[in-house]
């Protein structure tokens, strides 16, 4: 049975019963379940749309993260343009610190500008971070695209990694929040200028909304529901706003209060002629077929929940009365197969993200934020751990001799040993799951041949330094390569003490560095902490 059939009958149903009492709701209360529909409704448009944005704000940093100047390969590859095309960007460029451009990585004009203007150059280095990526207020760029864009930008040595990003997907998001006559959605960016907003001169001109007291909350990053006056509608308006955390974006809901008022007083008419009695005896019919309806998507509503609260997996294998409409199975279907493309593109892009392409270690800014929680851990459970910091002895010899293609091959055995030695080859989750779980060991590649490992919950001194020297046995052995060499390398390890040698990463990471340093002095192939063992 179909819904329109279902439906069909209920009317029926209700249409033979006898109507004969009439019950009025005054205006005011009319009025104030409008208003509270408001609070609710509108604040979660808001926040379903932030949600979007912050996604997609993630994913920009994820994608952004990943680009690598000085890789030709990358920089030529038909996949990786056409992902940095999916996310909109219309140029990925390195300029010097004058402008002139240094490496073209994309151009949707097959060719990156030669010097970047003036205006855009103060902006990206106004935008600029220490080391993390930023994307910037929105500005104009005519010579790269005739509407306004974002700057996203990330130090890189005296060089600046400059992206040029469409601000389309935000104003196509923005446009599709509509109902009533006036009802919108407006998104501006960290300054209050308007990034999305019905009026296209607002976006074409960048319009400064930051007077707008529902604006000035969205920037101090507030969430709620607020009354004030639109220059653009002229009139007064009530919206639910709030924020885009990370990207610091505002998102507001408004609609004219007018319209709720005008939405009351035909409310208030309709009321008057809702008959009691027809309802309540309609409700004896209408009662097990809107359980029938709604008890499907009530199951749903709960994927969906568990989904915003940052649950990987969930289940759809809820079963349904053969009486449900086929609708609703095909929509259950249709979201179980949406779920499944969600999951796959976010494990591409986490692996890209997060992991170093290599080893299949975690990379430096992964092994960044797993430390910070790793250690806000031990701090909070009084444990013990080390930070050990490791250096190949020769690797630039072996890259030099045998060329770079036996060296990356060296380093992804390298990494195989050391997950080996630690026993977690075998993963039962996927290993951006596996890691964010926090396991007792945390290895990671920072980059070239430096490798680190963070040690939770140790005994003491010489129960770290027992593990260590095990595994700088095994790792540091013979390797067989590929290509019929047999290569004979050694490596230098420091090792910094939880809390003994410091309670922070940066304090942690300076400390193993130094021991490591310690070591390749005393003649290389050998072990130091930041103090000798006693």
């Amino acid at each position: 049975m179909n819904i329109r059939g279902l439906l069909i009958i209920t009317f029926c149903l209700i249409v033979i019963i006898p109507m004969t009492l009439f019950w009025a709701w005054p205006y005011s209360k009319a009025l104030d379940l409008e208003i509270q529909e408001v609070n609710e409704k509108h604040l979660v448009i808001a926040k379903n749309l932030s949600t979007a944005f912050e996604r997609y704000y993630q994913d920009i940093l994820g994608v952004f993260s990943i680009l690598e100047t000085g890789s030709q390969k990358q920089v030529t590859s038909p996949e990786f343009n056409a992902l940095l095309k999916s996310f909109q960007f219309l140029e990925v460029a390195a300029i010097a610190e004058n402008g002139e451009l240094q490496t073209c990585i994309f151009s949707h004009h097959d060719q990156c500008q030669p010097v970047t203007d003036k205006a855009i150059l103060s902006l990206a280095k106004s935008t600029l971070g220490e080391e993390d990526i930023r994307i910037s207020t929105v500005t104009e760029a005519p010579n790269i695209d005739a509407n306004p864009l974002l700057l996203v930008v990330k130090k890189l040595g005296n060089q600046i990694l400059l992206g040029y990003l469409s601000t389309e997907y935000i104003i196509k998001m923005g446009k599709r929040v509509s109902f009533g006559e006036k009802g919108h959605a407006a998104i501006v960016d960290q300054a209050g200028q308007a990034l999305a907003h019905p009026l296209a001169s607002w976006i074409k001109t960048r319009k400064d909304m930051s007077k707008i007291s529902a604006v000035q909350k969205m920037l101090a990053g507030k969430t709620g529901v607020d009354k004030f006056y639109s220059p653009a509608l002229k009139g007064d308006m009530i919206a639910g706003y709030t924020n885009v955390p990370g990207a610091g974006w505002g998102v507001m809901v408004p609609q004219p209060i007018q319209e709720l008022e005008g939405r009351a007083v035909e409310i208030d008419k309709a009321a008057i002629m809702v008959m009691l009695i027809g309802v309540g005896l309609a409700c004896l019919f209408a009662i097990p077929v809107s359980l029938l309806i709604i008890k499907p998507l009530e199951n749903l509503s709960k994927i969906i929940n568990s989904i915003k609260r940052g649950e990987s997996k969930v289940n759809l294998a809820f079963s349904f009365s053969k009486a449900v409409p086929k609708e609703i199975y095909a929509l259950k279907m249709q979201f179980a197969h949406m779920m499944e493309t969600i999951e796959a593109k976010e494990s591409v892009i986490a692996k890209l993200a997060y992991f170093d392409s290599n080893t299949g270690l975690p990379n430096r800014n992964h092994f960044y934020r797993l430390s910070h929680k790793a250690l806000a851990k031990m701090i909070k459970y009084n444990q013990k751990g080390a930070l050990v910091f490791i250096d190949f002895d020769g690797f630039k010899e072996v890259n030099d001799t045998y060329g770079h293609k036996v060296g990356d091959e060296l380093l992804y055995l390298f990494g195989q040993r050391l997950t080996h030695y630690f026993a977690i080859n075998d993963l039962t989750k996927t290993e951006l799951a596996f890691y964010d779980s926090l396991p007792k060991v945390i290895p990671a590649r920072l980059g070239g041949d430096e490798f680190v490992i963070l040690l939770q919950d140790v005994k003491d001194k010489q129960h770290v330094f027992s593990v260590i020297k095990d595994l700088l046995d095994i790792v540091f052995d013979e390797y067989k390569m590929n290509q019929h060499l047999n290569l004979k390398v050694t490596g230098s390890a420091g090792v910094a003490l939880f809390p003994e040698d410091g309670q922070e990463y940066d304090q942690l990471m300076r400390a193993a560095d130094l021991a490591m340093y310690d070591a390749k002095s005393a003649g290389k192939n050998t072990l130091c902490f930041t103090k000798p063992l006693k």
